[in-house]
């Protein structure tokens, strides 16, 4: 992060869902993020591949009212990036369990985010330093401390 630049916070795609579906007990913490964004005191970030996840899990498992309409607001509070070729096969081989989690991880990585936001710390136990990986309850914490 350059010094007077936004922290960049990429959002998992649990801490998303979680948002979009009002999901609790997890909504409380995860919509905070939506509000420091609001605020200038977070950027926010979504892999292109979790909107992916997002539209399956908000119209077709789910089937949420209004989606169209959740996704829209929810979207144009983010940065929406893209890993591409290299990001996926970074991920393929990466030593992470779960490709799909290691698909987002390498994604933020690879853009340079400064913190990986997630309810599954434990899925990222191979996070590198670069990268260090919070709980949105976490990652307000720390905000109020700064």
């Amino acid at each position: 992060m350059l010094k007077g630049s936004l922290p960049e916070l990429f959002l998992d795609t649990d801490v998303a869902f979680d948002i979009l579906s009002k999901r609790e007990p997890h909504f409380h913490h995860s919509v905070q993020l939506l509000e420091l964004a609001a605020k200038d005191k977070a950027a926010l970030l979504i892999a292109e591949s979790s909107l992916a996840n997002l539209i399956y899990l908000s119209m077709d498992i789910y089937k949420l009212s209004n989606t169209e309409k959740r996704l829209l607001d929810f979207i144009s509070a983010c940065d929406v990036i893209s890993g591409g070729k290299q990001i996926m096969l970074q991920a393929l081989f990466s030593s992470f369990k779960d490709k799909e989690d290691a698909l987002q991880y390498h994604t933020a990585l690879n853009h340079g985010a400064d913190y990986f936001i997630t309810r599954n710390n434990s899925d990222y136990r191979n996070s590198s330093e670069r990268l260090p990986v919070m709980t949105p309850a976490e990652f307000v914490a720390l905000s109020r401390m700064k």
